[in-house]
């Protein structure tokens, strides 16, 4: 058994990863989306927005997906595309996908406040519940060790259901 868990750790670290991460922040109380990536214009001057609700045994339900053409890469938050709250539904957490010649790819959860500004929860991943939107606010925006783990975690997850 230590063998097996050997070999899928080696083998998710020796292939290439299918997708960047997308970083998320709150903008103007909208979900604001950008790349940190080291290029500003997307190739074929199209860029896609696509993202879903991600159920707790990791089924993709699509709602939302807008493509933009001769749009500047949101390389840097003040260039992020914006998306509505209104797009989101709570509790439910949400893969978000922004699409060029790369993909860019984060699993976030939105919270609406009593007062009605917008939140960022942490999205939780259990072999028995799935991936589900906890309690805590998390920032999106950063790309910290914590944050690299908790990717590799996800992927551990959907792995193994």
């Amino acid at each position: 058994m230590k063998l097996l868990y050997l070999l899928i750790f080696m083998s998710g670290s020796v292939s290439a990863s299918p997708s960047s991460i997308l970083y998320v922040k709150i903008k103007n109380n909208n979900v604001c989306v950008f790349t940190k990536g080291g290029y500003d214009k997307a190739y074929g001057n199209q860029t896609l927005i696509y993202m879903g609700k991600v159920d707790g045994i990791n089924a993709f339900h699509s709602s939302y997906s807008k493509t933009y053409l001769n749009l500047k890469m949101p390389i840097i938050e003040e260039n992020c595309i914006k998306i509505k709250s209104s797009e989101f539904k709570e509790p439910f957490p949400y893969d978000v996908v922004l699409e060029t010649d790369q993909s860019y790819t984060q699993r976030i959860c939105v919270n609406k406040t009593s007062e009605g500004h917008i939140t960022l929860l942490e999205a939780e991943a259990d072999l028995d519940k799935g991936i589900y939107c906890g309690i805590n606010q998390y920032d999106y925006s950063s790309n910290g060790l914590w944050t690299k783990l908790k990717n590799l975690f996800y992927w551990v997850i959907n792995f193994l259901n």
